[in-house]
């Protein structure tokens, strides 16, 4: 049986959309605006195009509203962008509501067909302690599966939790959702208890921050269960916080290592009801034993808990908390594919064709139209293109490498010979480590790095980059990411803004 979200009950009754006439518009809705764009480019005057994120507002986290679900139920062509971009809850309500024989098409997932190319994701973000996230690995994709913890062994709070890109912050787990007590490995009583969940569409991965409160070793245990019951074993991931891990590791058993660098997932095997740590180093991809691995959350992680009503949830009498940041700010729901593959040109121009296509099936009258549209269109972008590279082609070695605080950036990187030399994304709110500061300020003093770069509309609610620009005199800047808005209202539009914006803040003129 498929998933139906419960609002999508609000629609019972309406009656699908007639077939499309050369007189009533083709109704489409995309998932984003600038799918809207391209889709409203390629339709021209014969298609209405609805955007359902609205302009400005985040894809990754954008919940859908009964207008969203009207849109849906009356359209004739769905588009999203796939590759687990959107939040799940909006694919599922597309699912639910599009009339028959309606299906929307993940426009992403078919650009290799008309020459797209997508990238894997490498995570190899250079912290200063382990980056740990979640994984859903097994089941059936897209469907929702729930990661949660049940319980809690240690000496003080523990929570993690989602900040996102404007600062908000999703609290996932948090012990203090229970006060039972139980003996640790000295015979002191801890507290214990149900954490909470998160909930990720089958292979997809997502980032948490952890927090702990007090030095000493914590036991979580996690389950994961699909929206159909079937459950994996509960499984406990140890924590060394603040203290000698490799003693710790002993005194638990000969076979114990312990993990203390890189990228890892706990990760969650539906189908074989296992739980393992997956991770993955230079595309290496290695499964260990929770059962003899301990996490390292290193005493330089301590810092002052972030300020702001979105932290009060965080409790210390000291004002502190060891934290394994979570290294990508926002909440990014995503697979092992980078799913931005917009910043490339020709990878829009194949969404084009994809999106041309789409609307011929949909509207055989209309194709002729579509047609012409994409291919004055795929015109126009080829001249957006070698603009781009003209001036990206100007820069010199060292303003082609960007700092930003959204590892989005690949396809434009590998597009327009830019380099990607780091990216900086603690929680919002919180200070930047010394370690991170000196590891910056090494990269950009080894290559001159002229401009950090941060996401459009985020500069005042974050002060990490502006805080190591202060410490090494680079300016800061902003690039648009996964919206449009009032000043970059087109696609074209967003990335000449962008590459002007590199090209001026990267030269200080």
């Amino acid at each position: 049986m498929a998933y139906i979200p419960v609002f999508a009950l609000a629609l019972t009754g309406c009656t699908p959309p007639a077939a499309t006439t050369s007189n009533q518009p083709l109704q489409v809705v995309a998932s984003t605006p600038i799918l809207a764009d391209l889709a409203q480019t390629v339709g021209g005057s014969r298609a209405h195009v609805t955007s359902l994120v609205p302009p400005g507002a985040n894809p990754h986290s954008y919940e859908p509203s009964l207008r969203d679900i009207r849109d849906i139920a009356y359209a004739h062509v769905a588009l999203t962008n796939g590759l687990l971009l959107e939040q799940n809850k909006l694919i599922r309500t597309i699912d639910a509501n599009l009339p028959e024989p309606v299906e929307a098409v993940p426009v992403a997932e078919h650009i290799s067909q008309y020459g797209g190319q997508l990238q894997r994701i490498v995570e190899d973000a250079s912290l200063d302690s382990l980056w740990l996230g979640v994984r859903i690995e097994g089941g059936h994709a897209g469907e929702p599966v729930h990661l949660n913890t049940t319980k809690m062994v240690g000496p003080g709070q523990s929570a993690s939790f989602i900040t996102e890109t404007f600062g908000a912050v999703d609290t996932v787990s948090d012990s203090h959702s229970s006060q039972a007590t139980r003996k640790d490995l000295n015979g002191q009583e801890v507290s214990t208890g149900a954490l909470g969940s998160v909930e990720l569409p089958a292979q997809a991965h997502t980032h948490l921050s952890w927090s702990f409160a007090k030095p000493g070793l914590y036991e979580i245990t996690v389950q994961a269960a699909d929206h159909q019951g079937k459950t994996t074993q509960e499984q406990v991931v140890r924590f060394a916080v603040g203290v000698d891990s490799a003693q710790l590791a002993q005194k638990l058993g000969s076979e114990v290592k312990v993990l203390d660098a890189g990228h890892a997932d706990i990760t969650a095997n539906i189908d074989t009801g296992k739980i393992s740590l997956r991770t993955d180093s230079h595309e290496n991809i290695e499964y260990l034993d929770p059962d003899k691995t301990l996490i390292e959350v290193p005493t330089r992680t301590l810092q002052e808990i972030p300020s702001g009503s979105h932290y009060r949830f965080l409790h210390n009498d000291t004002g502190q908390v060891y934290l394994l940041a979570q290294a990508v700010l926002g909440k990014h729901v995503h697979g092992d594919t980078d799913p931005h593959f917009w910043h490339s040109i020709p990878n829009v121009q194949a969404a084009v064709s994809v999106i041309r296509d789409v609307m011929s099936a949909a509207d055989p009258q209309g194709a002729t139209e579509y047609a012409r549209n994409a291919s004055e269109y795929v015109k126009e972008l080829s001249k957006g293109h070698q603009k781009l590279q003209e001036i990206y082609g100007a820069l010199n070695e060292s303003e082609r490498n960007i700092i930003t605080t959204h590892d989005g950036y690949r396809y434009l990187a590998d597009t327009y010979q830019l380099k990607v030399a780091g990216f900086v994304t603690p929680a919002a709110g919180s200070e930047p480590s010394a370690q991170q500061r000196a590891r910056l300020r090494r990269t950009i003093e080894d290559l001159n790095v002229p401009a950090l770069y941060l996401e459009r509309g985020i500069l005042q609610r974050t002060s990490v980059l502006a805080e190591v620009a202060s410490d090494t005199g680079t300016r800061v800047c902003e690039l648009y990411s996964d919206t449009l808005d009032d000043q970059a209202p087109h696609y074209l539009d967003m990335m000449l803004a962008n590459a002007n914006m590199i090209r001026t803040c990267s030269s200080g003129k």
